[in-house]
């Protein structure tokens, strides 16, 4: 139908050139109005390809056709590009989305932390109905602390969420409050109708925080706000050309909002870390921020290809200290080719037996391709690699270094031997944190492209009970990633 109204259109509009064509011929002085005449302007592309038939009807008259053809053109953008913004879902369609924030905390007016924040989000539409469409997602967070000395280190994983979502063709998400992610909700939000170059309007959503670790609020914590829309037109990012939006926002919660949100105070918290079973935690005041952001569209997928976001975010607490958050944000879609697992786990299992490497086994996991080092020998308790493993992970890195464009995750496993749990998920932290660091060393990847992570005791992979099932346990677990 698309198609059919526009060859409409073009037949009707060169019809009516054709005649503008013969009036202007008979009439050059006459001050008619084209767009009067038309009763509309047709678009830029339409219009170069008819100016050969105005030259043709206007052959003794070189100035007036040349200023013909200069009004026609300078008349097209008071309708220009006129379009309608609507998010296109097909069932199985996936997505994958990386943002790296570089965020400074300020206490007062002193920084007291610089960090570098990852966050992974790969969806799946696993169903559509009448436009709205059902999104399956999960979103991975990592963090980096930029150190003074400004050494490389790798990112350590922070949080894993979930979340199940609907999405209907303008952009407006329904979601249970229970979810945490994804935090910015309904942004963008399209109006039902064809917007220009430079035309704005408000629409209303959220971010929403999660607070659990840091305020104890147990629920996550809403934020509502009036977003500011403004249709840029076209701009170019990396060499291509979107149709982008500016978008912004403040955002502004008092006192009365804390006071109901339900708290919980956990001996045992996520990860094995101990916590106090009274509160601990200063109470909020008030939350105030601002959001400035660009979001670059992708006509043909139907979805934003990328965003860029400048951002500051204040928590007033109860003894009057406030503290910022501030920094910048840019987000992107990732179009690498599917990894075929199969294949890639061959490939890799001939270069381990090739390598002659021991204790090492490849397999296919959810997020990937995993390498096991077994049994990954350190110093007693400690995160510090023996001679002997580094010259394994020099093997290990020339491996890695046949698929360039995966990030890699480094994960830390203990066997379930002396000390408490939360020792040992720090143990396994540092000696996941301790590989990554010399695959950094052989430029295996950049900074960014390495997640480290330590999961304790928690995964065993054969029985504590025995000596042999222990070894067994104590591995480092390098996986390739999907991306």
């Amino acid at each position: 139908m698309a198609i059919i109204k526009a060859t409409l259109i073009n037949s009707c509009a060169a019809i009516l050139l054709r005649l503008w064509a013969r009036h202007f011929a008979k009439k050059p002085r006459q001050t008619t109005s084209l767009a009067a005449f038309l009763g509309f302007v047709p678009h830029p592309k339409y219009l170069q390809s008819c100016l050969p038939l105005v030259n043709q009807r206007c052959p003794k008259r070189g100035r007036g056709r040349r200023v013909f053809a200069a009004a026609l053109l300078a008349a097209a953008p008071a309708a220009l590009f006129a379009d309608k913004f609507e998010f296109k879902h097909a069932l199985g369609d996936k997505s994958r989305i990386v943002s790296t924030t570089d965020q400074q905390v300020y206490r007062g007016g002193s920084v007291i932390q610089s960090s570098h924040i990852l966050n992974r989000m790969a969806s799946e539409v696993v169903e559509v109905r009448n436009g709205l469409a059902t999104l399956n997602a999960v979103f991975d967070v990592a963090e980096e602390q930029i150190k003074k000395d400004g050494a490389d280190t790798p990112l350590r994983w922070g949080e894993s969420y979930s979340s199940v979502f609907e999405r209907d063709r303008l952009g407006k998400i329904s979601i249970d409050k229970k979810y945490f992610m994804p935090s910015a909700r309904n942004v963008p939000l399209f109006p039902d109708r064809e917007l220009k170059p430079g035309e704005s309007w408000v629409s209303q959503g959220s971010e929403v925080f999660d607070l659990r670790h840091t305020f104890e609020i147990q629920d996550p914590f809403p934020v509502n706000f009036t977003a500011h829309n403004t249709y840029l037109g076209e701009k170019t990012r990396k060499n291509k050309t979107y149709k982008a939006f500016s978008i912004s926002y403040n955002l502004i919660k008092s006192a009365e909002g804390f006071e109901s949100a339900p708290r919980t105070y956990l001996s045992t918290p996520p990860r094995g870390r101990a916590r106090e079973k009274t509160p601990a935690k200063p109470e909020i005041r008030r939350i105030t921020g601002v959001s400035r952001q660009t979001l670059y569209w992708d006509d043909e997928l139907g979805q934003i290809a990328a965003a860029e976001d400048e951002f500051e975010l204040k928590f007033e607490l109860e003894g009057g200290e406030i503290y910022t958050f501030a920094g910048t944000t840019t987000s992107e879609v990732i179009e690498s080719d599917r990894m075929n697992r199969e294949e890639t786990v061959r490939e890799v299992q001939k270069e381990i037996e090739k390598l002659n490497l021991a204790d090492v086994t490849v397999k296919a996991v959810r997020e990937g391709i995993s390498i096991s080092l077994d049994d990954i020998k350190f110093a007693a308790d400690s995160a510090e690699l023996l001679p002997s493993e580094r010259v394994k992970l020099e093997k290990i890195a020339a491996i890695l270094r046949k698929y360039p464009n995966r990030d890699i995750l480094v994960a830390g496993h203990t066997a379930l031997a002396g000390a408490a749990e939360n020792l040992r998920v720090k143990l396994s932290e540092d000696r996941a944190a301790e590989v990554a660091s010399y695959l950094l060393k052989e430029k295996v990847r950049a900074p960014e492209r390495i997640i480290t992570r330590g999961y304790g005791s928690s995964r065993p992979v054969a029985s504590n009970a025995t000596e042999e099932g222990k070894r067994k346990n104590r591995r480092v677990e390098i996986t390739i990633l999907e991306n």
